[in-house]
């Protein structure tokens, strides 16, 4: 096989993990209401009811689960701001490089989509210069969204178990 035919398969790959954190946010929204639903109290169920329909039209409109959208949707629909969460979810990376990471990834991502160079970041940049994806950046990608999920899964569990008293199986 050669290196630009497995450069096919990197971009597929980058471009899978990317399309699974934007379906994952979706679901995460839907589960939120799903969890904290109460038919049992018209007075909730009304106000939920049309919460939960506003909510399907932001998840419509959401297309790009860079930092900042993932956290404005989950802060303004779900009242959860992972942003603690997140800082400590990476080995060796601190908030800000996390916040970097994700937006790095999403713009490769926005590149490849587009048919555009991409952009010459440190972990998709050989030492002699040359910009492409490579196993290990496919690999680190992975498990940074293994961790980035696995974080705001917790603290998600963790805002609902606090704010709302319900434990929840997640």
């Amino acid at each position: 096989m050669s290196r630009d035919e497995i450069q096919v398969y990197y971009h597929a790959a980058l471009t899978s993990y990317v399309a699974a954190w934007n379906a994952y946010i979706d679901n995460l929204v839907r589960n939120f209401y799903d969890v904290i639903a109460d038919s049992a109290n018209p007075k909730f169920d009304a106000i939920h009811t049309l919460a939960k329909g506003t909510v399907e039209n932001a998840l419509r409109r959401f297309n790009t689960p860079n930092w900042e959208n993932t956290r404005n949707i989950f802060n303004q629909y779900t009242g959860y701001d992972p942003i603690n969460d997140w800082g400590g979810s990476q080995a060796n990376m601190n908030l800000q490089q996390v916040q970097q990471r994700l937006n790095e990834i999403l713009r490769v991502r926005h590149t490849l989509a587009h048919g555009s160079d991409m952009p010459a970041y440190n972990w998709i940049q050989s030492p002699s210069g040359r910009v492409r994806l490579t196993s290990k950046a496919i690999q680190e990608t992975e498990a940074f969204f293994k961790n980035l999920v696995k974080a705001t899964d917790k603290g998600m569990k963790a805002h609902i178990e606090t704010t709302y008293g319900l434990t929840s199986i997640w």
